[in-house]
């Protein structure tokens, strides 16, 4: 009988590998990445374009353009797509980040031909009726004057800004005024103009053969075209504190942040480490310190995020007002510890236990290693990336960590924003 009172034996993790997709390039040069892995006859498809809101001339045109391809095409009305996509058990979705406008279809492989026709349909004959746009700009003021009213989510808007500023596309925020101001031509402008920008695609799953040739007959109706080149502004600012002291909430959200680093920059992995031991997971300084000491808050957490043009690092979390100063102060002083003190071994060894476990915790299928080769891909990186961050993690010593500190989150160049 298992003893449960005996932990399992401690292994260290060996020298990471997976897959690598394969690379295709279809006759219109769209290029087609694929995996094909698993136990399940699952195949995922995703599209994904150059043309995310930081392209967009017209504030919220991206976001609208790619919603409205749900919404009908010439020849099907948007509970037609709905029906046929519930038909067949599948989904497929669209969303949009700060670079890139994406499309997904998740399907049974034994479904895949004709959800490969809609998804075609959908991408080629987008009807954008007008009907729809005054549908989802209701529901987009909706979603924003709800977000308005959560101080987290002001903080964070208020925090991107002061950060780029808000002239620049990372720092620009998608107003009532924008939304009331989009119309069905600065969507038709972006479709034609700037949406299939740059495409790949990438398929994941039981990718047979006959799949392959499926889905490589279907894309090659997509048009190809280039990327505009986009000038961003300077984004060059002095770090300062904006403070909104007339919500009259009870709670306080504070984020602290500064700008960092680009994914593809040589410190970007051992930062990642740095950021881990602040406040990127549970046993995190932050967390032990606020939360756990002092109670101050149920979450604090710190990550570091980075897009094509710009990277930042941002500790977020939501205290009672009455504690803000004082957790503002705890920050910057776990921030201090770093710059003057060497971690423990032990402490340093516990973060790279979990960065490593957790990155093994998130190879577990096709759809997920796909994943992380577009983690790679769409930043200009190839699979040496990995191979660099099980290094860096592994041989990363408590004096690199105090040295990255330093040069890094000097405490006169955080942005701080707090809002209650």
């Amino acid at each position: 009988m298992l003893d449960r009172t005996i932990p399992p034996p401690f292994k260290e993790i060996d020298p990471i590998c997976f897959p690598w997709p394969e690379s295709h390039l279809l006759q219109n040069n769209v290029p087609l990445y694929v995996l094909n892995m698993g136990t399940q006859p699952i195949i995922e498809l995703e599209l994904i374009f150059k043309s995310g809101s930081s392209y967009a001339l017209q504030p919220g045109a991206a976001y609208f353009t790619t919603a409205m391809l749900l919404e009908g095409t010439t020849t099907k009305s948007s509970q037609d797509i709905a029906h046929i996509i519930d038909y067949y058990g599948a989904t497929i979705g669209t969303r949009v980040q700060k670079d890139f406008c994406i499309l997904s279809l998740s399907t049974l492989a034994k479904h895949l031909n004709p959800l490969l026709d809609l998804l075609v349909e959908i991408l080629l004959m987008a009807s954008f009726p007008e009907k729809s746009l005054q549908r989802l700009k209701h529901l987009k003021v909706q979603a924003i004057q709800i977000a308005d009213k959560k101080n987290d989510q002001v903080a964070y808007k208020r925090f991107c800004t002061a950060l780029f500023t808000a002239a620049h596309p990372y720092g620009r925020q998608l107003t009532l005024q924008d939304v009331d101001q989009i119309q069905l031509e600065d969507l038709h402008h972006h479709y034609k103009q700037l949406f299939f920008s740059d495409c790949t695609a990438f398929v994941s799953g039981q990718v047979t053969p006959s799949a392959l040739a499926s889905i490589k007959q279907s894309l090659a109706y997509l048009p190809y075209q280039k990327s505009l080149e986009v000038v961003f502004p300077p984004s060059h600012h002095l770090p300062e504190k904006v403070h909104v002291v007339d919500r009259q909430h009870l709670q306080s959200a504070i984020v602290i942040g500064k700008k960092l680093l680009l994914k593809k920059e040589a410190d970007f992995l051992p930062m990642m480490v740095v950021n881990t031991l602040l406040g990127g997971y549970f046993g995190a300084r932050l967390v032990q310190n606020i939360r756990e000491d002092k109670g101050y808050t149920y979450a604090i957490h710190s990550s570091m995020v980075s897009f094509l043009h710009a990277g930042y690092l941002s500790i977020t979390t939501e205290v009672a007002e009455a504690v803000t100063e004082e957790t503002i102060q705890e920050i910057y002083k776990e921030i201090a510890i770093l710059q003057d003190e060497q971690v423990s071994e032990e402490a340093l060894q516990n973060v790279k236990n979990y960065l490593l476990g957790h990155f093994l915790t998130m190879l577990n299928d096709p759809f997920s290693v796909m994943e992380k080769f577009q983690g790679a891909y769409l930043h200009g990186l190839d699979q040496d990336y990995y191979t660099a961050f099980y290094h860096h993690v592994r041989n990363i010593t408590p004096l690199e960590v105090r040295n990255l500190a330093q040069k890094y989150l000097s405490l006169d160049s955080f942005t701080e924003v707090v809002v209650r």
